[in-house]
C-alpha cells in the first residue's frame, strides 16, 4: 500500500508541475509586456480636469490645448490627442515640448513616417543633451520597427518558495478504496521548498509588405525550475510556435500552431501538440473584444516515480472568450471565460471544466506596473476512480482558486547613471538599466468534494528579466 500511495502522490504533482510551467511562460511573457509597456507611459497628470468645454472659451490658449491632450491620453484617446497637437503646432511650430510629444504619440500610432519628420525637425531646435539622446533612441527604434524581419530575446532568472511544492492534501488524509487514510509518509505530507528558475523566449516576425501589415512568426521557448530538495520535482520545457497575423483596421487574426516537451526530474514526461486561432476585434478605441480555440494532443510517458501518467494521456479542446477595456492610459482590465473538455485515456481522468478569470494592469510613470488577476472555477470529470473510491460512486468536482498580484520596474529607479562614470561604467549602466525586476506573491487552491485533490499552496516570486529587439 505504501507503494501504491507514493505512486499515486507523485502523479498530481507531475501533472501540477507541468501546469506550472505553462503559467510561468504566460506570466512571463505578460510580465515582459507590461515592463516594455510602462518605458512608454507618457505623464499625463498636468491634464486633470481639463474638458472640451474649456477648450471652446479659449481655442488659442497653448497650455490649455497641451494640458487638454495630455487629459486624452489619459483617457486613451490617442488620435483625439494628436488633433489636438496638430492644432497647437499651426498656432507655434517652434514649441519643442509639445513637437516632442506629438512625434512619440505618432510612434505610437504607428505612423513611421510622420514621426520620424516630426522627431528630425526636433533636431533643428534648441534642445538639451537628454532630449536629443530620446530623439535618437526613437530614430533607432523607427529603423528597427521598418525592418521587414524583426527579432526578440527576452530572458528572465529567479527565484520562489512554495509552502506546499508537492501538492500534498490539506489535512494529509487521502481517500484509498474508498477509505480515509492518514499519509504518514513524510514525503507525501506537505513539502515546502525554494527554486530556481529561468525563462527564455526567441520571436522572429516576417512583415509580409502588405499595407494592412500583414506577417508570419515562429518562437522557441525554454524553461527550467530547479528546486532545491524535492527533485524529483524539476521542470524543464521546451515549446517551438509559428503562426500569423492577419491583420484589418478593427479585426486581428492570428492562427497558431504549437509543440511542447516536458521533462520532470530528467525524465521526458509529457509531449503536447496542438493549434489555436484567435480573433481580436477593437469594438471601440478603448474596447476590445477577443476569443479564441484551441486543441491539443497530450501524451504522458511513465517516469521512475510516476508509472500511472499514461493513464491521462488525450485530446483537450478550449475555448476562450471575453472583453478587454482601457480606462485610460495607464489602466487596463480583462475579464475572461473558459470552456475545456479534456478526452482521457481513461473515463476518471476525462472531465469538463468552466471557469473566468478578472485581470487588471496599473502602468506607473519611470517604467513601474502592477499585475493582479484572480481566476475561479469549476472541473467535473466522467467517471469515479475505483482505486480512490473504491464501489461509491463518488465523482470528482474540483474547484481551482488562483490570485496573483505582482509588482515590477526596472534597475534604471535604483541606479544612477553618475556612478558609472568611466566609458566601460556606461556600458556596464546601459546593460542594467533596462533589467526589469517583479516580485510575485500568489495563492492557489483546489477544493473538492474528495480530499486527495483538496490542497492550497503559496508562492512567492522573484525574477530579473531583460529583453533585446533586433
Amino acid at each position: 500500500m505504501l507503494a501504491f500511495g507514493t505512486a499515486w502522490a507523485q502523479e498530481p504533482s507531475a501533472v501540477d508541475a507541468a501546469q506550472r510551467s505553462a503559467q510561468m511562460q504566460e506570466e512571463f511573457q505578460e510580465l515582459s509586456s507590461a515592463a516594455e509597456k510602462s518605458q512608454f507611459l507618457l505623464s499625463t497628470d498636468e491634464g486633470k480636469g481639463i474638458t472640451f468645454a474649456d477648450i471652446l472659451r479659449d481655442p488659442d490658449n497653448i497650455v490649455l490645448n497641451f494640458r487638454w491632450a495630455k487629459a486624452q491620453m489619459a483617457q486613451g484617446n490617442i488620435r483625439g490627442a494628436s488633433s489636438t497637437l496638430e492644432r497647437i503646432l499651426i498656432l507655434d511650430p517652434d514649441l519643442a515640448p509639445v513637437r516632442l510629444y506629438y512625434a512619440i504619440i505618432q510612434y505610437r500610432l504607428d505612423s513611421l513616417d510622420i514621426a520620424q519628420t516630426q522627431f528630425e525637425k526636433l533636431r533643428a531646435l534648441p534642445i538639451t543633451p537628454e532630449v536629443a539622446a530620446q530623439i535618437d533612441q526613437y530614430l533607432d527604434a523607427i529603423k528597427k520597427r521598418r525592418q521587414r524581419v524583426k527579432q526578440t530575446l527576452s530572458v528572465s532568472f529567479g527565484v520562489h518558495y512554495d509552502t506546499n511544492r508537492n501538492s500534498a492534501p490539506t489535512d494529509d488524509e487521502r481517500l484509498v478504496l474508498g477509505s480515509m487514510q492518514p499519509i504518514t509518509n513524510t514525503e507525501d505530507r506537505h513539502q515546502s521548498d525554494f527554486g530556481y528558475m529561468a525563462a527564455a523566449h526567441y520571436d522572429i516576425t516576417y512583415d509580409l509588405g502588405t499595407q494592412a501589415g500583414h506577417d508570419i512568426f515562429a518562437g522557441v521557448t525554454g524553461y527550467y525550475d530547479d528546486q532545491v530538495r524535492l527533485d524529483n520535482l524539476d521542470v524543464g520545457t521546451a515549446g517551438f510556435e509559428v503562426g500569423a497575423h492577419w491583420r484589418s483596421p478593427y479585426l486581428t487574426i492570428t492562427p497558431t500552431l504549437m509543440q511542447t516537451s516536458a521533462e520532470l526530474n530528467n525524465e521526458k514526461f509529457l509531449t503536447s501538440r496542438g493549434a489555436r486561432i484567435r480573433a481580436d476585434w477593437k469594438v471601440q478605441p478603448d474596447t476590445t473584444l477577443w476569443g479564441q480555440t484551441s486543441y491539443f494532443d497530450e501524451r504522458y510517458g511513465a517516469t521512475p516515480d510516476s508509472s500511472a501518467l499514461p493513464l491521462r494521456s488525450g485530446q483537450r479542446y478550449q475555448g476562450k472568450a471575453g472583453v478587454t477595456y482601457a480606462w485610460d492610459n495607464q489602466n487596463r482590465t480583462t475579464f475572461g471565460v473558459t470552456m475545456a473538455r479534456k478526452e482521457a485515456a481513461r473515463s476518471y481522468y476525462t472531465y469538463r471544466s468552466v471557469g473566468a478569470e478578472l485581470s487588471h494592469t496599473l502602468l506607473l510613470a519611470g517604467g513601474k506596473y502592477i499585475l493582479g488577476s484572480v481566476s475561479y472555477g469549476v472541473d467535473q470529470y466522467q467517471q469515479p476512480d475505483a482505486l480512490v473510491t473504491g464501489s461509491s460512486p463518488i465523482t470528482r468536482k474540483d474547484y481551482p482558486l488562483r490570485a496573483r498580484l505582482s509588482y515590477g520596474s526596472n534597475l534604471s529607479n535604483l541606479l544612477e547613471a553618475s556612478w558609472f562614470e568611466s566609458e566601460i561604467g556606461q556600458d556596464i549602466y546601459q546593460f542594467l538599466a533596462p533589467i526589469s525586476w517583479s516580485i510575485t506573491e500568489e495563492y492557489q487552491a483546489t477544493s473538492s468534494n474528495i480530499a486527495n485533490y483538496d490542497y492550497d499552496n503559496w508562492r512567492t516570486q522573484f525574477l530579473l528579466s531583460r529583453r533585446w529587439a533586433f
